[in-house]
């Protein structure tokens, strides 16, 4: 998830809110940064974002190495053409300098340096809206 609206009042790049809202769809992409909610791995399971959990934290080295052994045993043009497809098409899907307004307002702002300065002090954010 994205805290940012409840941690350091800045927003995220247009790149970012595209790849959200294609791993998520815009309703629940909307409602995690709106809400500055986080998603457990079964909720991001569900999702689809992931495509497994291990049981645990200590059969994950394991499984990691299970499935770097399988896949380095595939066709390696196979798999560098799929990974160089999708890296195309998302950014195809990603508008080119559509946020540079959007950024500027948020990283720029009175908020954004409240923002900073309450999660250093580690206290709650007085937002102003400025």
């Amino acid at each position: 998830g994205f805290p940012i609206a409840r941690t350091l009042g800045n927003c995220l790049s247009m790149a970012n809110y595209c790849r959200l809202v294609a791993l998520l769809g815009f309703a629940r992409a909307k409602d995690i940064v709106m809400r500055a909610r986080l998603m457990d791995a079964q909720e991001l399971l569900a999702a689809g974002v992931l495509s497994e959990v291990t049981p645990d934290e200590e059969s994950l080295p394991r499984r990691a190495q299970e499935l770097a052994e399988e896949v380095a045993s595939y066709a390696p043009l196979t798999l560098w053409a799929t990974k160089e497809a999708l890296r195309r098409m998302r950014d195809r899907l990603t508008p080119e300098n559509a946020d540079a307004d959007l950024i500027a307002a948020c990283y720029l702002s009175r908020d954004f340096r409240e923002g900073v300065e309450a999660f250093l002090a580690k206290r709650k954010p007085d937002w102003k809206g400025e």
